[in-house]
Order: structure tokens, then sequence, then C-alpha cells
């Protein structure tokens, strides 16, 4: 029962943190994209996969465990999955965030849970309670609040979102997938085995970005890459925690935690402004603030409801 408790409380830790890292990674993502001229949602993914490809190179060289070469190869199709499907999901909301704010483009990622949840019923048989399933509708209800919140988000960033969010929900199967497998192949902890997932995942996108240099070099520039550092360093951090999460509550719960980073956006932008990063927002007033505020805390309900009876 301790064990339990235990297991849960440390998975609760790791979403938010997660959440809290997710957060920030996508505001210094705006702040990449527009303190960069001319630099594209490809073009920061591009250099965000350079520096975590070396970031992720580093930790592997740190933690090196050589049990993980056993069962790579059986390894590589939920890993492929979870660095294409993140790249692409990543592409289509930084392209989304070019002319719409961050604190209302991340917490409508909320509707990546209903898809999530969709896809964990025809993909993995599993099965959602009453209370489960108004936990995964009452987060969708909060995205669209939030797209009330302020002048309405245009149809072509709502739909690059919802890309996205399909995306993701692709990339987060397989991460969840990654992580059991190296658990049980390689006999780690859920800690150790959510780093190496997360490290090898990114080591991969950055062998993906290498290989499209050829096509891409004009968009690596030394501000760019100076730019992305932030952004990229602490969207790595996130992903440890993610796996974490994955690996000790499960897909659906920890997406759930994830999206409180919509709370954290809301939170932290006007910190951001504050600091001098006044690109984040063309003006942000009290009403609004707070109106988006509701929007992103239902997520927190959504946490306690998801849990009734658990």
């Amino acid at each position: 029962m301790f064990q339990a408790e235990s297991t849960f409380w440390i998975g609760l830790g790791a979403g938010f943190l997660t959440a809290i890292l997710s957060a920030c990674a996508f505001l210094f993502s705006t702040i990449a994209q527009k303190k960069t001229p001319g630099l594209t949602a490809p073009g920061l993914m591009v250099n965000a996969g350079l520096i975590m490809g070396i970031v992720s190179l580093a930790g592997l060289g740190i933690f090196w465990n050589p049990a993980l070469l056993h069962g790579f190869w059986g390894r590589l199709p939920s890993l492929l999955g979870a660095s294409v499907f993140w790249a692409l999901g990543q592409t289509f909301v930084l392209a989304a965030q070019r002319n719409v704010e961050s604190s209302r483009v991340v917490p409508l990622l909320g509707l990546k849970l209903p898809m999530l949840a969709l896809l964990s019923l025809l993909l993995k048989d599993e099965t959602f309670d009453f209370w489960q399933l108004f936990a995964i509708l009452l987060v969708a209800a909060a995205a669209f609040v939030l797209n009330k919140a302020g002048k309405r988000i245009p149809l072509v960033n709502f739909v690059l979102v919802m890309c996205g969010c399909l995306s993701y929900c692709f990339s987060d199967l397989s991460l969840t997938v990654q992580v059991l497998q190296i658990r049980r192949e390689v006999q780690e902890s859920a800690l150790m085995a959510s780093l190496h997932c997360a490290l090898l995942c990114y080591a991969m996108a950055g062998v993906f970005a290498l290989l499209s240099l050829p096509f891409t070099r004009k968009w690596v520039t030394r501000l760019a890459l100076r730019n992305a550092i932030p952004y990229s360093v602490l969207w790595v951090g996130c992903i440890v925690m993610l796996d974490l999460t994955f690996a000790l509550l499960g897909t659906v719960l920890g997406v759930i935690l994830q999206n409180t980073r919509g709370i954290f956006a809301i939170l932290l932008t006007p910190v951001f402004i504050l600091c001098g990063c006044t690109v984040l927002e063309s003006k942000l007033t009290p009403s609004l603030f707070f109106r988006r505020l509701l929007a992103a805390a239902m997520v927190v309900l959504a946490i306690f409801f998801y849990n009734i009876g658990h």
C-alpha cells in the first residue's frame, strides 16, 4: 500500500515538473522564433534537433548502460515512432505559435487527451469508467473555453494545433512502449528507463536534423542556434519527466498532468514579460488573464475526477 502511494506521489510530482518545463520550453520557443529574423517552425526544429542531439549524446555518455544494446533492434520501431511523431507534432505547434500567443496555444493542447483516450481504446483495449470519461471531456471543454478567452484563434492555427495533438498522441504511445520495453529488457528502474528513453529519442532527433542539413543548412545560423538553446535543453528535461510519469501512472493520467502546462504557461507569461520578453503577448489585460486561468484550471479538476475510486 505504501509503495503504491509512494509511486503515485512521485508520478504526480514528475507530472507537474513535466508541465512546468514544457510551459517554459514553449515560451522560449516563441522567443526564439521572434528574436531570430526569418526563422520558421521547421527551421527552429532543425536547430533544436542539433542541440538536443548533442545534449542527448552527452547524457548517454554519462549514463551509458551496455545492456541497452540488448534487444535494441526490437525497440527501434517504438523509438522511431516517438522521434518522428514528436518532430511532426512540434513543427505543427510551433507553426501555430507564429502569430498566436503561447499562453493560448499551450492550454489548447488539452485536446490531445480525448484523441489519446480514443486511440488507447482502439489500439490498447483500455477501458474508462464514468469519472475518467468525465475528466477527459472536462479537459476538452477547457480547451474550447480557452478559445473564447480573447479573440478567436484563426482556423488555420487551430487545425495546426489539432494536427500537432494527433502527432503527439502517437509519440506518447510510442514513448510509453519504449519505457516499458527498456524496464523489462534492461531491468532498469523507472527513472533510469525514462532517462534512457528520452536520451535515445532525442539522439535520434539529432540524427534526423543532421541528415537534413544538405537541404536546411540556410536555416542553421549562430543566432538561431543560440536562441534555440533554452528551448532545446528544457524540452529534453521535460520529456525525461514525462517518460517517468508514463512509467509510474500510465499514458492517459500522465497526459492529464502534462496539460497543467496551460496553467503554468499563463502564470509564467507575465513573469517573462516583466523580465523584458515583451514579444510573447500583444496585450494581456487582467480580465483576459483570469479568463484564461479559469479555463486552464479545469484541467486540475480533471486530475481529481480521473482518480476517483483509484
